[in-house]
């Protein structure tokens, strides 16, 4: 499977103000903001003032994709970031249950219900955004980048 880059988190820069997952969902459901509809997520410790990321990987085996059935999920010809087209996603949630890392507290490729429909949310790198991925431009601390 050809290499992807993926959002990564400078733990030290975030201050967790969650401007990222907002911003994420907004640009992914028609202006819709609320972190349960994100793709990317940080998990904050506020004892520790700590924070972790967790959004898809994009891994090298790609096991979402090979689990699709219809075809669903693909490659962006420009960044090898892996997608879901939603033409033809049926949000069935295979590609979930093939995720490496969907059993971690917080899951990279979720299913969710929204406004009362199933839907599969992954990071595509903000495929067609000419910008790179909103969150990383966005961040105000400059604490998510692309590598």
């Amino acid at each position: 499977m050809p290499p992807s880059k993926r959002v990564v988190l400078n733990t030290e820069a975030c201050g967790g103000c969650l401007t990222c997952e907002l911003v994420c969902s907004g640009r992914h459901f028609d202006g819709e903001c609320h972190k349960n509809l994100s793709a990317i997520r940080i998990d904050a410790d506020m004892l520790d003032y700590s924070f972790s990321l967790s959004v898809c990987r994009q891994c090298k085996s790609a096991s979402c994709v090979a689990a699709c059935r219809l075809g669903a999920m693909k490659f962006d010809e420009n960044t090898n970031a892996r997608y879901i087209d939603k033409e033809k996603c049926v949000n069935c949630g295979l590609c979930v249950k093939a995720c490496p890392f969907a059993n971690e507290k917080m899951s990279p490729i979720k299913r969710v219900m929204f406004h009362g429909k199933p839907k599969v949310i992954k990071c595509d790198l903000c495929r067609g955004y000419e910008g790179g991925p909103l969150c990383v431009a966005i961040c105000p601390k400059a604490a998510l980048s692309v590598q």
